[in-house]
């Protein structure tokens, strides 16, 4: 199985990008950091020169599975991640995401279950729009997290369960 990894971090090697390292090691994959990609907001992207929503796009529905990761900001997602999904609603006719299994992956040293309650429905109200399959969302609580070593302690349940899920793919 080829998984995706789209990083809706503002830092392209923070803990959400670590996390997700460590529950996709040995898989086939590929990446995104969205921060190091221009994607203009939603009405803007006519006028932006460099963008590079499109070529993202045509890359994700080649993947086989999707791992979508945020950090939590105010109880949401990253505007960087919130941009690139408002702009998947426009090429839902364009590109063929149909049937990609979605996990995301929220990270936030605050309860994050609770924090951030509204992440994993709007993934899979945009998946089900796409015709993509949202599968489950992957709350990892970063206040625990001081070495890598630690990433097993800070997945628990979550690590095993994800684990599962990729090596069955």
């Amino acid at each position: 199985m080829h998984w995706g990894f789209i990083n809706g971090s503002p830092n392209a090697h923070g803990h959400t990008a670590k996390l997700a390292q460590y529950l996709l090691a040995d898989q086939s994959q590929v990446s995104w950091n969205l921060v190091e990609h221009h994607v203009a907001q939603l009405g803007q992207q006519r006028q932006a020169q460099d963008d590079d929503f499109l070529a993202i796009a045509k890359e994700v529905a080649a993947v086989d599975a999707l791992l979508i990761g945020t950090p939590i900001y105010w109880s949401d997602m990253t505007g960087l991640l919130k941009t690139f999904l408002d702009r998947c609603t426009l090429v839902a006719r364009q590109f063929d995401f149909s049937q990609i299994p979605v996990y995301v992956l929220i990270n936030g040293t605050q309860s994050p279950t609770t924090t951030a309650a509204g992440i994993a429905p709007a993934v899979a109200q945009l998946c089900d729009f796409l015709k993509m399959d949202f599968q489950d969302a992957i709350y990892v609580d970063t206040s625990v997290i001081v070495q890598p070593a630690d990433y097993a302690a800070a997945l628990h349940n979550e690590q095993q369960k994800l684990h599962m899920i990729v090596k069955a793919g």
